[in-house]
């Protein structure tokens, strides 16, 4: 495992350079959430090629269609982005619920 570990620090240190290099806010609050994701996202796809379990493989299997193109065998996959959608709205909804304080006050 320390292998996928140190391979997927050095994808995303060569990524955020680059993109950094061409100017993306790096250093922005909202990149470094969204890079959060990216990076265990890349840890999950590497953890698979090595056969290894990652919590992002069912993420993967749920969001993402693959499909084999029969005339010349090239694979394409597509993301359902109203999945994704629906999987925001529910994770929020659960998060409104978690606010809610229903709980008796102890004194």
């Amino acid at each position: 495992m320390e292998f996928a570990e140190e391979l997927n620090q050095d994808l995303i240190i060569q990524m955020v350079q680059m993109m950094g290099e061409n100017g993306v806010g790096v250093s922005d609050q909202s990149f470094i959430r969204d890079l959060g994701l990216i990076i265990e996202m890349t840890k999950g796809s590497i953890y698979r090629s090595m056969g290894i379990p990652h919590p992002t493989h069912a993420f993967f299997e749920t969001v993402v269609d693959v499909d084999v193109d029969e005339d010349d065998n090239t694979i394409h996959s597509h993301i359902d982005l109203n999945m994704l959608e629906k999987f925001a709205e529910t994770n929020k909804d659960l998060e409104d619920d978690d606010d809610d304080d229903d709980d008796p006050e102890v004194s």
